[in-house]
Parts: structure tokens; C-alpha cells; sequence
């Protein structure tokens, strides 16, 4: 009786011509990337079955819809503080430039893990992202992945009328030479719909009271073990 809306189209459109068909170059779904770290998590630590973050519903969420680019050849990017130059290594796909300290650095102090972001790299990505009119996305870094070295900036693209997306890198490591790896997730994409929001801050009605109390009841206890996150998702949007 009702149609389903059909679901956006997110599309990476590469630069350069085979490229989309070396399998560790082309962008996936972050649950390609989830660390290794959080795979070893337990679900629960003891018999009172204390619960990690193994079970959090944000993370499986975030892991599902993000979308990753990975490193599409091997880099070395260097920085000598000592005499403020930089260079940059690569197997010949694309280059590396930089964002001068003057255009941020210079006004803020920047760390990372307790390390100083000496530099701001900036890559020229070879692939291009196309969404439908009216959505954009969202880049994050690997945040999860705690890279001692370098990390991306987050950020907003409006990809329905500009395709570029070249990551900028913190690069914060101690060493004077950092390997990126082809096939290293470089950072997130997340495409959603923009919307202008009106916004208000008040003290809740009773009708919101009464709906925070009996979402609180159901759940009380059984967030994580019986689904009930997953299973009120679902059931918002099995109509979608």
C-alpha cells in the first residue's frame, strides 16, 4: 500500500584508472576497520556480569555508518622541527602538501595523545565522493584506532556540489619520519541529509517526564542483553 523511500546513493569515483580495482585501496564500510583492540573485549567481566563497551550500541552503530578511505598507495611523510621543512615520499599515485602553520597552528595548541602536532599534511585524494542533492558528509578521523602518529581532522563536505576530499592530517609523532601504509584507513565518512533545526532548551513537560520514566523502566537493566536498543530501531524503521 506504501512504497518503501528509496535509499540514498553514496558513490566514490576514482581519478585514477584501476584503481578501484585493487581491493585494500577502495573505501568500505568501517566494519572493515574495527581495531583489534575492541574485538578483544569481553562482553562481560564477572558473574554480576559487569558490561563493556564491547556491548555500547554507539559504536556498532558508528561502525555501521561510517564509510572508510584507505591509504591508496605507501607514503612517507617527514618533518624536521629543528629547521621547520618538510617533505613527502610516494609511490607515484599522487603528492602531499601542507597546510603552513599560519593558517592554524600558529594560534592554537595542538595535541594529540599528549603529543604536539608540529604540521598540518594535506593529501591529494584520488577519490572523488557524489551524494544526492541535499546531503553532505561528515569526515571523522580513525579516532578509535589511537594513531600515536598522525591523525586526520574532522570535518563537513557538501558532496552533492563538491567532490573533493582531501584529507588533513595532524601529524604529531615524535619520530621525524612516519610510513603510512597502502591500505591504512585514513578517515570516516559519514553522508547525511541536511536540515536547518530550530533549537530551545527548557525543563521537560509532564508528557516528556511520563516518556523518559517508561523508556527508563523498559530499560532498566536489559539495554545491553536483550536488544531492546536494536529491537526499537528496528521497529522504527520498518517502514523506511
Amino acid at each position: 500500500m506504501f512504497k518503501k523511500e528509496k535509499k540514498p546513493f553514496i558513490k566514490f569515483v576514482s581519478t585514477v584508472e584501476g584503481l578501484e580495482n585493487i581491493p585494500e585501496c577502495v573505501p568500505k564500510l568501517a566494519t572493515k576497520y574495527i581495531p583489534e583492540w575492541f574485538k578483544n573485549v569481553p562482553a562481560n567481566l564477572d558473574f554480576l556480569q559487569t558490561q563493556t563497551v564491547r556491548l555500547c550500541p554507539s559504536f556498532p552503530d558508528l561502525f555501521s555508518s561510517a564509510y572508510v578511505v584507505p591509504a591508496w598507495e605507501d607514503s612517507v611523510l617527514r618533518y624536521n622541527k629543528k629547521i621547520d621543512h618538510w617533505s613527502a615520499s610516494t609511490g607515484g599515485i599522487s603528492n602531499w602538501g601542507t597546510h603552513g602553520n599560519k593558517q592554524m597552528l600558529d594560534y592554537v595548541e595542538s595535541s594529540v595523545l599528549g603529543n604536539k602536532t608540529k604540521i598540518i599534511f594535506k593529501s591529494n585524494c584520488p577519490w572523488k565522493i557524489i551524494t544526492p542533492p541535499g546531503y553532505s558528509v561528515l569526515q571523522l578521523p580513525m579516532f578509535y584506532h589511537f594513531n600515536k602518529d598522525w591523525t586526520a581532522l574532522p570535518g563537513i563536505i557538501d558532496t552533492d556540489i563538491y567532490h573533493e576530499i582531501n584529507q588533513q592530517i595532524l601529524y604529531h609523532s615524535d619520530e621525524e619520519e612516519v610510513r603510512i601504509a597502502r591500505g591504512t584507513p585514513l578517515a570516516m565518512y559519514i553522508p547525511y541529509k541536511r536540515s536547518k533545526f530550530n533549537f530551545s532548551t527548557s525543563f521537560m513537560t509532564e508528557t516528556e517526564s511520563k516518556k523518559f520514566q517508561t523508556l527508563k523502566m523498559i530499560f532498566q537493566g536489559k539495554l545491553f542483553t536483550t536488544g531492546i536498543y536494536k529491537n526499537l530501531q528496528k521497529e522504527r524503521d520498518k517502514d523506511k
